[in-house]
């Protein structure tokens, strides 16, 4: 079943290819980063438009 996570990651994305985001593992966890496919990511309605990083929604094919 598909599912989305909130991630972040670097304003301008590759046209092609992974990039390496930052997932937070909740509840006083550290997170981790992970790389993903660009198609897969898709910048959050929350985001504000500014700065180096930006808040994308992970959509997950598993």
């Amino acid at each position: 079943m598909p599912s989305t996570v909130l991630v972040v990651g670097p304003r301008e994305l590759p046209a092609s290819g992974t990039v390496e985001v930052w997932a937070d593992a909740g509840s006083g966890g550290s997170g981790q980063r992970i790389n993903v496919p660009v198609t897969d990511l898709q910048v959050a309605e929350m985001d504000n438009g500014a700065g180096t990083y930006a808040i994308y929604l992970l959509h997950s094919r598993h």
